[in-house]
């Protein structure tokens, strides 16, 4: 084992934020030298529920080589320009936060900046009808962004909204695809380090155990918990606490991973 890199890794939960992390450590680390393991439960079902994204998402589906309209098909996916926020502040009161620029900034001075000072002497419509964002999203309307800064539609970005489950084996099937290996079981067991404290590997029910240089975990909130109280004040905890922590580990309030449909098969490219 060579001590400078990552030979094994262990994801253990699935749903989008497990599958999302083999899917980047496949795309980056998965070339035959780090074997990449999965561990989720078909026994703990997951909520379709639809998933909210903020503009990043874009960048992470690009660095993976996602193509847009394949993804959109695949997760019922929608373009999303912003975020409303209904009863802000007070009831009666709502807040447009869109994905793009509010205006264009002059002289170094941003425009917001600009917009607040002008207001302080006359009435003015509106920050909104300042942002493209906002005023497509009003409209109903979308279109890509423009390239270069010299058009206006280069002023905004956008997000999407998609199914979660759906996106989650949308990127199962790409992560297969790269060699991750998915393990089928729950974890009932974490073993700890006697000296460090620190994970060592975990223990699938009816199989062995799964070690690992890396372990990330995603786990639902019926997770063992911890007392923040126990933290100290580097927000750091003792060796002791987390082998107390460990000693009064429940199994049985662990959901760490998220069921996926078994008929979606890996398909060239994804």
């Amino acid at each position: 084992m060579n001590p400078n890199r990552l030979e094994r890794i262990v994801i253990i939960g699935g749903g989008t934020a497990g599958w999302m992390a083999a899917a980047a450590l496949s795309r980056y680390l998965g070339h035959g030298n780090t074997d990449i393991c999965l561990i989720e439960s078909d026994e703990i079902g997951t909520i379709g529920v639809g998933e909210a994204t903020i503009p990043p998402i874009r960048t992470f589906n690009g660095l993976l080589g996602i193509d847009e309209s394949d993804f959109l098909r695949a997760t019922r996916g929608t373009y999303k320009l912003g975020i409303e926020f209904v009863d802000w502040g007070r009831v009666g009161h709502r807040y447009f936060h869109p994905f793009g620029r509010y205006g264009r900034d002059i002289a170094g001075i941003d425009f917001h900046q600009l917009y607040l000072r002008e207001q302080t002497r006359r009435s003015l419509p509106s920050i909104e009808n300042f942002c493209m964002s906002a005023m497509a999203a009003k409209a109903g309307r979308f279109s890509q962004p423009a390239p270069t800064p010299e058009h206006p539609e280069y002023e905004f970005n956008y997000a999407y909204h998609f199914d979660a489950s759906l996106y989650a084996a949308y990127l199962r099937r790409y992560s297969e695809h790269l060699g991750v290996r998915r393990l089928e079981g729950k974890v009932v067991d974490v073993v700890l380090d006697p000296v460090s404290g620190f994970v060592q590997a975990v223990q699938v029910a009816g199989a062995h155990r799964i070690e690992g240089e890396l372990r990330i975990a995603f786990c639902v909130e019926r997770s063992t918990s911890y007392d923040r109280n126990s933290f100290d004040h580097r927000g750091e905890r003792s060796h002791d606490e987390v082998r107390d922590a460990h000693q009064s580990f429940d199994p049985d309030r662990c959901q760490g991973c998220a069921s996926l449909d078994d008929d979606h098969r890996p398909k060239p490219g994804v």
